[in-house]
Parts: structure tokens; sequence; C-alpha cells
């Protein structure tokens, strides 16, 4: 299916953490991901990101490659994967940052531009996210901005769905307290996050 493949003993040289194999697979890969990255994106910068995170990652769990498969289907994969879960997160940011729309009769007479959260608003709830105790920052993150399950991050830290739905009740708590003391309307984007990423 791939027309892209490099000889098997640069394959495992490249496992065994040769970083001249490294290079190579990169010039013989990364153009093609580029494009299929670019494709799905659609922004040029956001692809040189994506490619370069997928180097990283498969250079760092590059043990866990089996050299009997096709390297350049692995890549592709993480390609696809990666490029999807980048658009999943700029959508979930974007819609955080432009589309939070004021309701509420009080509301109505507002203009379309006054309804929105601004960037100042944002990086202000920022500061009050980068207080929070690192667990419960790293949790909150993980399920309120990238969108993940309490599963998932329950997997991934190895500890209990209770714990999690714990750690983000405190947080809200305090986000709540904290965006008290700037603008009202940024209580909003706290309203959302009880909403959003529930799982």
């Amino acid at each position: 299916m791939y027309k892209h493949t490099i000889d098997n003993a640069i394959c495992i040289a490249f496992i065994g953490g040769d970083k001249k194999a490294f290079e190579s697979i990169y010039c013989t890969f990364s153009k093609p991901l580029y494009r299929r990255i670019l494709y799905l994106v659609k922004d040029p910068d956001d692809a040189d990101e994506v490619l370069h995170n997928i180097f990283i990652k498969i250079w760092t769990a590059r043990e866990q490659i089996d050299p009997a498969k096709n390297l350049f289907a692995y890549f592709m994969q993480a390609a696809n994967s990666m490029a999807i879960d980048h658009l999943r997160k700029n959508l979930r940011t974007q819609v955080m940052h432009d589309t939070i729309i004021v309701s509420g009769e009080e509301h109505t007479a507002r203009s379309v531009e006054d309804s929105y959260i601004s960037k100042e608003d944002w990086k202000i709830l920022e500061s009050a996210i980068e207080q929070l105790p690192p667990q419960r920052r790293l949790i909150f993150k993980l399920c309120k901005i990238e969108g993940k399950s309490y599963k998932e991050v329950s997997e991934s830290l190895s500890i209990s769905p209770a714990t999690i739905s714990n750690q983000l009740v405190l947080a809200m708590k305090f986000l709540r307290q904290f965006v008290k003391q700037h603008h009202k309307e940024i209580l909003l984007y706290c309203l959302l996050f009880d909403y959003m990423g529930r799982k």
C-alpha cells in the first residue's frame, strides 16, 4: 500500500537508537507525512508542529516498534491520529476562546462582539488554572481543556475516577473564587467548564 520504504537494517538501527538511521528515516518519510498532515490540518505551521511531534514521539517510543511491520505505515497511522487530535484540541480552544455567547434575557441587548469571552479574560482564567496544585491542574487540563474522559485520565495517571471527580470539584471551586475578583463574564467560562468534558 505504501511506496515509501526503507531498508530493514535501517529500521533495526533506528529502533536501537542510531541517530543516522533516524536522519535517513526523516529524509524518506517527512515530505509525504507533511503532505498528509497538511491535508488534514490545513495550516502549514500546525502541520510543521504535528510532524515534529510525531518524530519526537516515535523516537521516544522506538523500542516498541515491530521491525517486521511496515515502518512508514506506522508513521502514517501516527500522523493521522496526531493530526486529528490536534484538530480536536484547536476546535475546543477556538470554541472556548471565540464562541462562548452569553445567554439570558438581561443580555439580549448586547452586541455579538460583547457576548464573547475576550482574550484578556482567557488570560486571567489561565493564570487561575496555573495556580492550581500540580496534579489538580493536570487533571483539569486533561478533562476540561483536552476533553479526555475520566477513564482515559484514570488509566493515564493511575488514579481512580472518584479522585478525578473530587479534584475537578476542588478546581472549579477555586476558579469561581478567583474569577469573582475579575470580570463577571469569566464566570460564564467556569459554568462552561462545568458542562464540558463530563465523562
